[in-house]
């Protein structure tokens, strides 16, 4: 129990002279390169959590920082259906700019392979229903 308070006190600490998009600004940087080709833009929530976004796109990051450790949770929606990828980096109080090219490097990565199976996984339905379209069009004809 103490330690979670003194965990939160020494966020509070490390939030007290710089927000907490700018402690992580190398991944915030990165990811927003990689989303939205530099033009996302940060909302702050509160000084523990902001989102990244850009107006009109189909995705949303979302930062939190807790007790040294931070989650970033990425929404990315196509043709109206939303997948999640969420992941907890810990012990992060102390970040170096390389582990936070790190960070933004897996999280864009694996959000790449989340994205392209979603998309697939979207286009067969797609492509299974234009077909069965086209197959009942065929059928309809022939009665």
């Amino acid at each position: 129990m103490f330690g979670f308070i003194g965990a939160l006190y020494r966020d509070k600490t490390d939030l007290q002279n710089q927000s907490l998009s700018e402690k992580f600004s190398v991944v915030v940087s990165a990811i927003n390169k990689a989303a939205f080709n530099g033009y996302g833009t940060v909302t702050v929530l509160n000084k523990r959590s902001f989102n990244l976004y850009e107006d009109g796109q189909n995705q949303i990051i979302n930062f939190f920082y807790s007790t040294g450790h931070l989650t970033i949770t990425w929404k990315y929606k196509y043709f109206q259906k939303e997948v999640v990828h969420e992941r907890q980096f810990n012990d992060v109080r102390n970040i170096t700019i390389f582990q936070q090219n790190k960070i933004a490097e897996q999280m864009i990565s694996e959000m790449d392979m989340i994205v392209a199976r979603h998309q697939a996984s979207i286009n067969r339905t797609v492509d299974l229903g234009v077909i069965d379209n086209i197959i009942n069009d065929y059928l309809d004809k022939e009665d």
